[in-house]
């Protein structure tokens, strides 16, 4: 819980926040008949998958409150070899007990923004600070090693 200012005292308040992720499709999967799948295939069937595992998944100190999955599938063009990336968005509105808590979202690969709903205003201590610089080195080492990338 985030400590907040309230007239002359101070309470504890979860954070609320919308995140957006852009789940990306690049059509590399062969299909079984037809060759390669279309970009836009690829992000539609990732970000379904990932709803589900958003959906299913506990999140310690996380409360998923809303998952909107109704957006367009957008594409961009790669200059590199003049093929098309389709993402997928998906906007989860969350409720989390502490800053730290967001990290799990945040250092996603398919985070693209973030906003704060509530409280409206935030003071964090240096114990907050510090728990949240903490857990993005220990998120970030732990992305090292799952990609081996230290190996």
């Amino acid at each position: 819980m985030l400590r907040v200012k309230n007239g002359d005292g101070w309470e504890m308040v979860p954070i609320k926040a919308r995140i957006r992720l852009d789940f990306r499709g690049d059509g590399t999967k062969q299909s079984l008949f037809f060759g390669k799948t279309k970009p836009e295939a690829a992000a539609e069937d990732l970000r379904q998958r990932q709803i589900a595992t958003l959906k299913n998944l506990p999140w310690q100190g996380v409360t998923l409150e809303e998952l909107k999955a109704d957006y367009e599938v957008y594409t961009v063009d790669t200059h590199e070899h003049g093929e098309k990336i389709a993402f997928a968005p998906v906007e989860l509105t969350v409720t989390a007990d502490s800053f730290e808590d967001l990290m799990a979202f945040v250092l996603r690969e398919e985070f693209r923004k973030i906003k704060i709903l509530e409280p409206p205003e935030l003071t964090l201590s240096h114990l907050d600070v510090e728990r949240t610089i903490f857990r993005l080195g220990q998120e970030y080492r732990n992305g090292l090693n799952q990609e081996s990338y230290l190996h």
